[in-house]
């Protein structure tokens, strides 16, 4: 999988996070929003991590 792509999924990973959790939290502060940002970004940092460990076994195997 290309680097483009990976952080593709991972970008929009953070703002899905980010946007659901302000939904669901149903406050617009901006130290809420901060807040939200911060954990949608150590999550997408996991899971490009994920991915990238994803296809590197994947290509490990073929």
């Amino acid at each position: 999988m290309e680097k483009k792509r990976i952080i593709a999924q991972v970008v929009a990973a953070i703002l899905l996070y980010t946007v659901i959790s302000l939904i669901l939290e149903k406050d617009y502060t901006q130290p809420i929003i901060l807040r939200e940002l911060g954990e949608g970004l150590i999550f997408g940092i996991i899971y490009g991590f994920f991915i990238w460990i994803r296809e590197k076994w994947k290509n490990k195997k073929e």
